[in-house]
């Protein structure tokens, strides 16, 4: 049996990255190099290699449901917290969608958190508000040519783009997951072993939650009514449609 194996590291969502990577891999884009300045690869995708998992928000349920199941996993051992991602994989560390060049596979929809890279927001402690970090090791960051952070020392548009994008990122995956929750407690999720034929073997994914449709069936035409005014039932109907995509990611192992 193939064990799903939740690839949660506290930086999908619910805050801002931890200190240590902050310290490790990244530089704070707070106007101590001015001078730095950022050429966008066109295949910088490697770093999406080892996750089987990506987290999804709800406005990218319609263009993800295309192309790759969109399920919830539990974000701690007892299942106290549930996300919403979209599947690439069912081993560690296996994403089959991204080649070795770094490049994504061609006509798919690329998850927003994946669209972001080299970038994440930060915390800067000391102004107490939000601050972008780069990627220190990303080859395109360089001083002569490229995007520029800073202008005649105040932050350019570009970085003010960024900076936006990647708020308004953050909160919309932490509204998903609220989302997510409040299915949970209604009892709409459930978790269940997927069986799928994976190079011939049929192999059981475990650890996937998927929405319970007969709970759905049950619900009163009160509370049906106010969750089709208010999107659920769009976006489980787009869960929905992405389940067929299992049945494909099978097919990619070995590809």
């Amino acid at each position: 049996m193939l064990a799903w194996l939740c690839l949660y590291n506290g930086l999908f969502t619910g805050g801002f990255m931890s200190e240590q990577k902050r310290a490790e891999s990244l530089i704070a884009l707070d106007g101590s190099d001015p001078a730095l300045k950022i050429k966008l690869q066109s295949h910088h995708y490697t770093f999406a290699r080892s996750r089987n998992a990506m987290p999804l928000a709800q406005s990218e349920y319609e263009q993800a449901c295309k192309y790759y199941p969109i399920v919830f996993i539990a974000a701690d051992a007892a299942a106290s917290r549930l996300q919403s991602v979209v599947l690439m994989g069912f081993e560690a560390e296996q994403n089959l969608f991204v080649h070795q060049d770094g490049s994504w596979e061609s006509l798919h929809y690329i998850p927003a958190y994946a669209q972001r890279y080299p970038f994440e927001l930060g915390w800067d402690s000391a102004k107490q508000q939000p601050v972008v970090h780069v990627e220190a090791a990303y080859p395109g960051l360089n001083r002569d040519e490229g995007m520029s952070f800073y202008e005649q020392g105040e932050p350019s548009a570009y970085l003010q783009q960024l900076s936006h994008a990647l708020y308004t990122l953050e909160r919309e995956l932490e509204q998903t997951q609220q989302w997510v929750m409040r299915l949970k407690e209604k009892g709409l999720l459930m978790e269940q072993n997927v069986n799928l034929t994976i190079d011939g073997q049929t192999q059981s994914v475990a650890g996937v939650w998927v929405i319970d449709f007969e709970q759905l069936d049950q619900l009163d035409d009160a509370e049906l009514a106010q969750m089709y005014h208010n999107g659920s039932l769009s976006l489980i109907e787009q869960h929905r449609v992405s389940l067929s995509n299992l049945d494909l990611l099978a097919q990619r192992v070995g590809l």
